[in-house]
């Protein structure tokens, strides 16, 4: 689990059967920055506003494929826990193909686990003030359910190919990145069932998330030198790395670096979430 300074290596292992870590606020990318930077993001989390008991300020998050910049400054803190690869689904009660790019009220989703942990958030929201958020993660890790079960059934095996595929499509220390074609003959399975699989599991087509986690790479090393970035983000070169990261942050590497960012958008801490289309089974 990536931990920061939220997250003691107790409450990491009290987290990890669900969750990879824990931020609070805006993480900024490079200093004086002209805007607040929503990132390009391949993770589903879970996000509440810091002393709020109102089960509708808790949001399920789902994957962000573009960038998003807003004037002035971030509205109050928010927790935002981001779930382990493929452990969303079992969480929520529902396949998460449809999630990206959207964000749902956690209290319009029918799954019993989720439910319960809403509770729990929204139940400690006014004793945030006598609590560090430490203390507060530490609390509400008792609201969890159980570590899924590791038995062969066919939830397991599918959080199965989407926690190795997702490992194998990330850039490692060192470990040149899968193709999924390479992927899906490691796991076994035909890159369409994949496809499917990790759709399901994640937000994201395979390709999507490769995109995301190529970008997210070089945003962070921004400050380093562009050419040895797009070599260790895993691009051909660097017009490659340059066309993607127009795509997904609406600028290039330079002109990011410079800040000259396309601010459209007025920051409110009030945005109401976008509704699901359906309702989920009971988790």
């Amino acid at each position: 689990m990536r931990r920061d300074k939220l997250i003691t290596p107790e409450v990491a292992n009290l987290l990890r059967p669900w969750f990879s870590g824990a931020t609070v606020g805006a993480q900024p990318v490079i200093h004086d920055a002209p805007a607040v930077l929503e990132q390009p993001d391949h993770a589903v989390t879970l996000t509440w506003r810091v002393g709020s008991d109102d089960p509708h300020d808790i949001v399920i998050m789902g994957p962000r494929t573009q960038a998003r910049y807003r004037l002035g400054q971030p509205g109050r803190d928010c927790l935002q826990l981001r779930f382990l690869p493929g452990r969303a689904v079992d969480f929520l009660g529902l396949p998460l193909r449809e999630l990206a790019d959207r964000a749902v009220a956690a209290a319009d989703l029918d799954s019993t686990s989720l439910r319960t942990f809403v509770q729990a958030i929204a139940a400690g929201g006014s004793q945030v003030a006598s609590q560090s958020h430490a203390a507060r993660l530490r609390a509400l890790t008792a609201a969890l359910p159980d570590a899924p079960s590791a038995h062969s059934d066919r939830a397991a095996l599918r959080r199965h190919i989407v926690a190795e595929a997702t490992a194998l499509l990330s850039i490692g220390d060192g470990v040149p990145r899968e193709s999924v074609h390479r992927v899906a003959r490691r796991l076994n399975v035909s890159e369409r069932h994949l496809r499917t699989v990790f759709a399901d599991g994640t937000g994201l087509t395979p390709s999507q998330f490769v995109r995301l986690d190529r970008v997210r790479a070089v945003l962070t090393r921004i400050q380093q030198k562009l050419p040895e970035v797009s070599t260790t983000a895993g691009y051909y070169d660097q017009s490659h790395m340059t066309a993607e990261f127009h795509r997904v942050m609406g600028v290039t590497p330079s002109a990011f670096t410079m800040r000259r960012w396309p601010t459209t958008e007025a920051c409110t801490a009030d945005r109401k979430p976008v509704g699901f289309s359906r309702r989920a089974g009971s988790g």
